[in-house]
């Protein structure tokens, strides 16, 4: 009996050395517990928990979470390069996204292969044929910004939090493309969406977290059982989320006219009905709900969330401001606003709008790829289903790359003679290659003329006392979002 319970435990063991045997020539860095690795710390922003082990481990380290391989990439070069190879341009399984589509591959951003390609191909060609990052699109969002500055005259004078219309006005640009429809300020539908998108954003159950860490447990527990365990008000996010999208989908089918498509919806629809018996299509009802949300999530919350930063640091530096003011003046008419075409006689505008970009990283880790095989980089074997994270903020924070990477000095983007720097090496905020975010010229152009059309009414000041700290919290998983803050804005004259 006792010679079999030993037999017993040692070929356990020995199964385990197995399952954990490190593959060879992998990238230095942290293997951890058998089978578990090391969990990162709760107290401290993963993104600073990086920056600490490129120091220790150079541009390309390993560390294995809760029994996934993760090879990070820290340095722009080597960034730049895996980003723009094929084979690291999967999504691994990431349980939290996975909720939004009922663990069903769908949409354009946590999906890989086919599925990925024909959705990003459609949602490229679509959205810049509707006017996406072009002048023809300048009008709707020149719309808003009036919308937005006179909303912001009702907060003249009297210390407060930014008001929500920054999020209001940003939506309604989504809202445009993929449903041509817009919100007042005032509207309760537009406010209840919003503040389901920013929930999103907020500290995410520990349960998701593990499961994110160790997807194979999504695999063995029942998600009825995951959103009892805490998941539950996460899951319920997600489901009112897609009821939104679903509704919308509803309403384009009953109205729609063939001959005339008005928006990203009513394209995807015929679409749809146009490839239907093409074996290689992967569209669907589900592709298009889960795409609207994609393009919600990446495009409203993260612009807002710039803007406020924006507003932070002008508001924190008060001598850039009055630089960006002066630009303002020597350029346009009190009551013009800034436009497109203006764009290059406001140098200084847009080199803050760059360093907001870059100081915040906002995405610090971007979101994650996976290895779609066994393959290799910089000298190192990278094996097939190792989650690849790339630390924009290490590239955004490099002293080899910026004169002065901790301070907001947005002469970091101006040349000697006071013109743009255009594709700095090392700043990637929309991140690079494959899976370059779609949406980056739309959120320049939103970024551009949202906050040049409000520092040319308006100036943003802190009220005495008021001690802007910039530190990242901790809990934050996915976005690096600015605290509340009060400040006070004034009408220039």
């Amino acid at each position: 009996m006792l010679a079999a319970l030993v037999l017993g435990i040692i070929l356990v063991v020995v199964f385990i050395c197995v399952l954990d045997r490190k593959p060879p020539n992998l990238p230095p860095g942290i293997w951890g517990w058998p089978l578990l690795g090391t969990f990162p710390s709760q107290d401290i922003p993963m993104a600073e928990q990086v920056k600490a082990l490129k120091q220790k481990y150079g541009d390309i380290f390993t560390w294995r979470i809760g029994g996934q391989l993760h090879i990070f990439l820290s340095g722009y070069e080597v960034i730049k390069t895996a980003m723009n190879r094929l084979e690291f341009s999967n999504r691994p399984q990431i349980y939290s996204l996975d909720m939004f589509s009922d663990h069903i591959q769908a949409g354009i951003v946590n999906t890989s292969g086919k599925v990925w390609q024909n959705s990003r191909r459609f949602a490229l060609k679509h959205l810049i044929n509707m006017g996406m990052g072009k002048n023809s699109y300048e009008s709707v969002i020149l719309n808003e910004v009036i919308s937005l500055i006179k909303d912001f005259e009702n907060f003249v004078g009297n210390p407060g939090q930014l008001p929500w219309s920054i999020n209001v006005a940003v939506l309604n640009v989504i809202w445009r493309i993929v449903a041509d429809r817009r919100y007042e300020v005032d509207d309760e539908e537009i406010h209840r969406f919003q503040m389901l998108q920013s929930k999103l954003f907020d500290d995410v159950s520990p349960v998701l977290a593990k499961y994110d860490h160790m997807p194979w447990i999504g695999k063995i527990v029942p998600h009825r059982v995951t959103r009892w365990l805490g998941a539950e008000e996460f899951y319920q996010i997600t489901r009112q989320l897609m009821a939104y999208h679903r509704k919308c989908i509803a309403e384009h089918k009953a109205v729609l006219d063939l001959a005339n498509p008005r928006d990203y919806v009513d394209y995807y629809l015929l679409e749809m009905e146009a490839q239907k018996d093409n074996p290689d299509s992967t569209l669907s009802e589900l592709d298009l709900a889960i795409s609207l949300n994609d393009l919600f999530v990446a495009g409203s919350e993260t612009t807002a969330s710039t803007i406020r930063w924006a507003i932070f640091y002008l508001a924190k530096h008060q001598d850039v401001q009055a630089k960006v003011h002066k630009e303002l003046d020597s350029v346009l008419d009190r009551g013009q606003l800034p436009t497109l075409e203006l764009k290059s006689r406001l140098p200084y505008l847009e080199a803050v709008t760059g360093e907001v970009h870059r100081l915040i990283s906002l995405l610090a880790l971007s979101v994650p790829h996976a290895s779609t095989e066994n393959t290799s980089l910089n000298g190192y074997n990278i094996p097939k289903g190792a989650v690849i994270v790339t630390s924009i903020e290490c590239c955004h924070t490099d002293p080899e790359l910026w004169e002065r990477p901790n301070d907001f000095y947005p002469e970091h983007f101006l040349s000697e003679d006071g013109q743009v720097l255009k594709n700095r090496d090392g700043f990637l905020p929309f991140s690079v290659g494959k899976r370059v975010c779609p949406g980056e010229a739309l959120a320049n152009m939103e970024l551009y003329l949202f906050l040049g059309g409000l520092l040319q009414n308006f100036h943003f000041q802190l009220p005495e006392g008021e001690d802007l700290n910039p530190k990242r919290n901790p809990r934050d998983r996915f976005v690096n979002a600015v605290k509340p803050f009060k400040v006070i804005i004034s009408k220039r004259g």
